[in-house]
């Protein structure tokens, strides 16, 4: 996975992104079962399983559990690799809402949206090169 913030360049390295700024990631799913093939909605799924970390990822890592996530798709993804940008995120009282677009190599195909509970006394440092 490819990642990029704010104006830094893409890198595969957690580090150079664990910081305050919008995240995207670029990402060449795998298979979800070893020698099947993996639906286009299978695609989209397991992408959809990282809008926490590009709505809710600091500059301290990833302050929020992710409780639910909702995929909305306009069309499938045609081939394996998407992108997910962090659009925003609600919060209050310890609950959060994070909006991120899903894009395939054409276009903007749908939307994800992240429910997180607060974990602020146990931080997620995706900068942590042991993760």
């Amino acid at each position: 996975m490819r990642l990029r913030s704010g104006d830094r360049d893409w890198s595969h390295d957690n580090a150079d992104h664990q910081n305050g700024d919008r995240k995207i990631c670029w990402m060449a799913v795998l298979p979800l079962v070893a020698g099947e093939p993996t639906s286009p909605f299978e695609c989209a799924a397991m992408a959809a399983d990282l809008t926490n970390q590009v709505c809710h990822w600091g500059s301290r890592g990833v302050g929020y559990i992710n409780a639910d996530v909702t995929l909305t798709l306009s069309r499938l993804p045609s081939g394996g690799e998407l992108g997910l940008r962090g659009e925003n995120a609600v919060a209050s009282a310890g609950i959060s809402v994070g909006t991120a677009t899903l894009y395939d190599r054409a276009r903007a195909l749908g939307t994800c949206v992240v429910t997180a509970l607060s974990n602020a006394e146990r931080l997620i440092d995706l900068a942590d090169g042991d993760r």
